[in-house]
Order: C-alpha cells, then structure tokens, then sequence
C-alpha cells in the first residue's frame, strides 16, 4: 500500500470514528435530558399530591366537609399549570375523568375503553401502574394542547389512597428530539468543519 493510501485511510477512520463518537454522544444526551425531564414531572406531580393531602388534612380536622375538600382541591390543581402550558389532570380508579382542564368535555366520562392511536388503554395502564406501585411512568400518545395531532407522551401518575384518585401530568417527547436536533445541527456542523480540516490535511 502506497503511503497516499494509507494516509487517505488514516484521514476516513478518523472522520468515522469522529461521526460515531457525535452520534452516541447525541443518543445519550437524548436520554439525558429525557430523563430530566421525567423527574421534573415526578416532582411537580408529587407537589400536586401535596395539594391533595393538603385539603383531605382539612376535611380531616373538619374545618371542610369531604365533598368541599375534594371540590376546592380539585379547582385547585385545574389551575397550576409549569413550564408555561403543562397541566395536571384528575382521575379515579375505574377509570373516570374527574378533572381535565385542557379537554373538560372528558370530565365525568368512563375512560376505560379510551385509548390512544396504538390502541393503548392508557387510562387503564395508569390504573393498573397505581394499583401495583402506587405512582410510575406510562407512554403513550396524546396531542398536545390545541391541536388534533397525537405525539409520544410520557406521563407521571401517582394514587392519593384516601379518596382513590389518580393525579398525572406528562412531558412531550417531540419537545426532547427537537432540543436534540439543535444539538444535533450544532454538533454536526462541527463534525463536518474538522472532516473536512482532516480530508484537506490528508490531501496535502
């Protein structure tokens, strides 16, 4: 092999391993940031649950009566809204739609044969992952607010035992491959500069 040659290959195992090294970077950087973003919503969840605990404290000491408890906690969470847009929604364990503040036609509708494009029972998935560990992440899709188009969802619920409810809210994972994409364009536009830096230094 003349040295050309073996230079020319030097140059492309280097541009491959470089394009490889990006592509692993950016598939773990995409878990990254979706797991981030799962335990953010595992935490807003958990301060929703709190709001729950707070207000059945409340009919506890009985300064409510449970049904206005369960009412004021209800308007309550219909309300909190994080990261601009996100919400919470309420549902029981049969299931029945106790509160949706983005789509309220789904209040007070049995929900167990309701299921996403795949044909997922999300709603029954949410119940059966409170029934075995009490909270969990279930994924599915569900479009976003203000428009018809479902996309991948996932979503954190956790069970308040005391009334049998089911608090939940979710993040879109559109929103993670597009912050992955702006990775992904700056990254390769760096991959592609020191490609060619190393073709041009092959050359000469």
């Amino acid at each position: 092999m003349t040295i050309a040659r073996k230079l020319a290959l030097l140059t492309l195992s280097a541009i491959v391993g470089l394009l490889a090294l990006t592509a692993v970077f950016l598939l773990s950087e995409r878990q990254l940031i979706l797991a981030e973003r799962q335990s953010s919503v595992r935490q807003v969840v958990e301060s929703a649950h709190g709001v729950l605990s707070y207000y059945h404290g409340l009919a506890a000491k009985g300064a409510l009566s449970e049904a206005e408890a369960q009412q004021q906690a209800m308007q309550a969470i219909k309300g909190m809204r994080y990261s601009g847009s996100e919400y919470f929604w309420l549902n029981d364990m049969q299931p029945r739609m106790l509160m949706h503040p983005i789509n309220p036609a789904l209040d007070g509708k049995d929900l167990a044969e309701n299921k996403d494009a795949t044909g997922k029972p999300l709603f029954v998935a949410f119940v059966n992952i409170v029934k075995e560990k009490n909270a969990g992440f279930v994924s599915y899709l569900w479009p976003k607010p203000g428009s018809e188009k479902p996309v991948p969802k996932v979503s954190y619920v956790m069970g308040f035992k005391p009334w049998g409810w089911i608090v939940g809210s979710g993040v879109y994972v559109d929103g993670v491959d597009a912050a992955i994409l702006g990775r992904m364009i700056g990254f390769g536009s760096g991959a592609l500069a020191l490609a060619a830096a190393l073709l041009v230094l092959g050359w000469f």
